[in-house]
């Protein structure tokens, strides 16, 4: 039995978890799917494999995720971990590591770690086509690394030094969230107090009093308010010109994508090597 713990900003590593539990069941394993949201979900069931999915957050895990892992009880589960980024970057390889040496203390056997690359839901947002381009290959990578998985085939990503320096030096994100999500803000002349931003926020940051909203100190920077807000009327606080709001259309023609000049190199390089070994 696999249990895919997965923790999703605005959507998309849901998507490439969905996929992989699609393929375990495709291939006879029994699995299912549970969310982590605030990071204090408890483990009911005793599994053979947890493959841990999470979107990397500056380098690194997200805080919640990171408590998750922190939480679990000792065991012997092989563990897997499978995280998404906008970008296909070395410097994104050690997110997983903290956590790796956390679960291993604990008995568990660290079986590695996938990286797949899926659109921003920061810095800018990519064009429908290439968010279905993404998608795409990110499940032709999932049907032969499930396979893998099934397998219990180890899977560690390249470490760099750089991907070290990075991993520190963002950590400063964990603590730099809390302070930057009390500065958000919502537009009361587009908000139509739809309330999808209170009830979509993992960590219940944010509540709404008497026709005002107040944004705690407890903000993990998913943006999952802002990039769903059907008005676009939250403002992120320092990080606003970074801001994306509204989904990605994943049914886009992806013959159609362009590769801009941003990691040109390496999203050629991820794609080329994705039709080479997948």
């Amino acid at each position: 039995m696999t249990g895919i713990f997965v923790f999703s900003a605005t959507g998309n590593t849901y998507k490439c978890a969905e996929y992989l539990n699609e393929c375990f069941l495709n291939n006879n394993q029994e699995s299912e799917i549970i969310r982590i949201e605030d990071g204090n979900e408890k483990i009911e069931k005793n599994y053979d494999t947890i493959v841990i999915c999470y979107p990397i957050h500056g380098f690194n895990m997200p805080t919640n995720v990171l408590k998750f892992c922190k939480d679990m009880n000792p065991g012997k589960a092989n563990i897997y971990f499978m995280k998404s980024s906008g970008e296909p970057l070395y410097l994104n390889n050690r997110s997983s590591n903290k956590a790796m040496k956390i679960l291993k203390k604990k008995g568990y056997n660290i079986c590695g770690d996938y990286h797949y690359i899926m659109p921003y839901n920061m810095i800018f947002k990519h064009t429908d086509e290439m968010a279905s381009k993404m998608y795409l290959y990110a499940k032709r990578r999932i049907d032969k690394d499930s396979i893998d998985m099934i397998n219990l085939k180890p899977h560690f990503l390249k470490q760099t030094f750089g991907s070290l320096i990075m991993s520190f030096i963002c950590k400063c994100e964990h603590w730099g969230m809390r302070l930057n999500g009390r500065f958000f803000k919502v537009n009361k002349k587009k908000c139509v107090n739809c309330m999808k931003c209170v009830k979509a926020c993992p960590v219940k940051n944010i509540e709404y009093n008497e026709g005002k909203f107040k944004f705690k100190g407890n903000c993990l920077g998913c943006t999952r308010c802002s990039f769903n807000c059907p008005k676009d009327a939250i403002t992120i606080g320092f990080l606003n010109f970074m801001k994306v709001n509204g989904k990605y259309d994943f049914n886009a023609d992806s013959s159609k994508a362009k590769i801009g000049r941003y990691c040109r190199k390496a999203y050629y390089y991820y794609f080329a090597e994705t039709e080479l070994k997948y």
